[in-house]
């Protein structure tokens, strides 16, 4: 097992900018080498209403159809997110 403390001290200044494009770029690897997790995230997203149904499809890697039926068969309530308050009336505004 690797020295979690000691990465940061190690891997940044000779690889990385800093910790965060360090934790980016190791969660961005994680997601590839799991990428089931890409569905877990989506559908936590989705269903703390802070993305579209459609926009966690797209997160998760999948179509429309395939991520609504992965909700529907975890019983988990497919509904349609139109925006927050502030979204809805940003957009308004630029109407």
């Amino acid at each position: 097992m690797y020295p979690t403390e000691n990465l940061s001290k190690v891997l940044v200044p000779r690889c990385y900018k800093n910790v965060n494009s360090l934790i980016e770029d190791a969660f961005r690897a994680l997601l590839n080498l799991k990428p089931e997790l890409k569905v877990e995230m989506a559908m936590e997203l989705y269903l703390r209403e802070e993305v579209s149904l459609l926009r966690a499809a797209e997160i998760s890697g999948m179509d429309l159809e395939s991520f609504k039926e992965i909700l529907k068969a975890r019983g988990l309530k497919v509904s349609s997110y139109i925006g927050s308050k502030d979204e809805i009336e940003r957009g308004l505004s630029l109407i």
